[in-house]
């Protein structure tokens, strides 16, 4: 089933882009950089994959997926991107197959599958890869690589492609969010339980890297300095429950109280609202030294920089890339303490910096001419 946004056949090439359902719940990062490019496009008309309910608006959609999935396609799902690859004629009609994920061995191959199909059969289309987040290893990634050219959202990945080998030809471009809708802190305070007491916003997980563990202890200095710690923190896997009580048991022997509204450390676990837990936020840490399962650059800290806020950051990981982020030796907790009182009540100048940082390089219109440059270069 194919649903059509435009009124008629377009004289723009198409691009077909090959991603996790692009429906809602809008909170897994590369759904919604897939969704932020294909609408924002300006060289091709965009064609992406749904559900039968919910077509893209802006883009022609192709009912592919029977529901919005999690955050990992099950087999049928990824039966089903097969099948539409090898056999629906408005795929073997595109002039650019355009695959969003994390490198994996199982989706290249299907992929692999999918291309010398359609070639056999006289497709001359391109192939791009754009490497959503890093995959577990980076030993034999080049197995998981079959596009024509790759993209990659950060120097840092980059630089890691090329280290293990990776030839493929590369370009860096940046994520993108929309800017969100104003909110007072005020009212930010209130989505937090009216909080009065400057507040630091960790919205990472509770596992995969240390900075939450980092974050607890620093905690005890922070209270001792009047400043609040929020962890948003969304379970994403069955070890999110445990991480999150070895958290708590640090901050238990740290000696702090648990989710008092004023001095106490609140776990908000998955947000309804983040744009109004981000606006009540003075400073968002983000200390994590293991992104995997991340896109390079989350899109939280985008949104915190669209709204002005001071972002800190571990050392040598993609977010540092972020030019107004204040970044720390990862596993720090004294470093962390420091960085986040110096950013506490900002110049409007310094403000105004962070928001032309975003407006400057993470805009979707921004990222989308910048793939749009790259569909004329390959289709010259």
């Amino acid at each position: 089933m194919l649903r059509r946004e435009s009124a008629g056949p377009s004289k723009k090439p198409a691009v077909l882009y090959v991603s996790k359902p692009l429906v809602p719940p809008w909170h897994d990062g590369s759904k919604n950089l897939t969704r932020d490019l294909a609408q924002h496009v300006q060289f091709a008309q965009s064609h992406v994959m749904t559900t039968a309910a919910e077509p893209l608006a802006g883009a022609v959609s192709h009912s592919v997926y029977a529901a919005s999935g999690g955050f990992a396609p099950g087999l049928r799902a990824n039966a089903g991107v097969l099948a539409h690859l090898m056999f629906a004629t408005s795929a073997g009609r595109a002039a650019v197959w355009h695959f969003v994920f994390a490198p994996n061995l199982r989706s290249a191959q299907a992929a692999r599958l999918a291309i010398s199909a359609r070639r056999a059969l006289g497709w001359k289309g391109k192939v791009v890869q754009t490497i959503a987040s890093a995959p577990l290893s980076f030993d034999g990634v080049a197995q998981c690589l079959f596009g024509d050219h790759l993209v990659v959202l950060s120097e840092w990945m980059r630089e890691r492609m090329l280290a293990a080998g990776v030839r493929t030809p590369m370009t860096v471009i940046p994520p993108c969010v929309p800017a969100p809708a104003a909110i007072s802190q005020g009212r930010g305070k209130e989505a937090m339980g009216d909080v009065s007491a400057p507040v630091v916003l960790f919205p990472g997980d509770y596992e995969v890297s240390s900075a939450a563990i980092t974050l607890a202890r620093a905690t005890p200095e922070l209270h001792k300095r009047g400043i609040m710690v929020v962890y948003a923190c969304r379970p994403k896997t069955p070890r999110s429950h445990e991480a999150r009580e070895a958290v708590i048991a640090e901050l238990r022997a740290l000696g702090v109280e648990q989710n008092a509204a004023q001095g106490g450390v609140q776990h908000l676990g998955e947000v309804r609202n983040m744009h109004a837990v981000l606006a009540g936020a003075d400073v968002i840490a983000f200390p994590v030294d293991d992104l995997y399962g991340k896109v390079d650059v989350p899109l939280v800290l985008l949104e915190a920089l669209a709204m002005g806020k001071p972002v800190v950051v571990a050392r040598g990981t993609p977010p540092q890339e972020i030019r107004t982020s204040l970044a720390i030796p990862a596993g720090d907790a004294s470093a962390l303490v420091e960085a986040i009182c110096a950013s506490l009540e900002p110049s409007r100048e310094v403000q105004e910096a962070r928001v032309a940082d975003y407006e400057a390089h993470y805009t979707p219109e921004v990222m989308a001419r910048a793939y749009d440059a790259l569909y004329t270069q390959l289709l010259a």
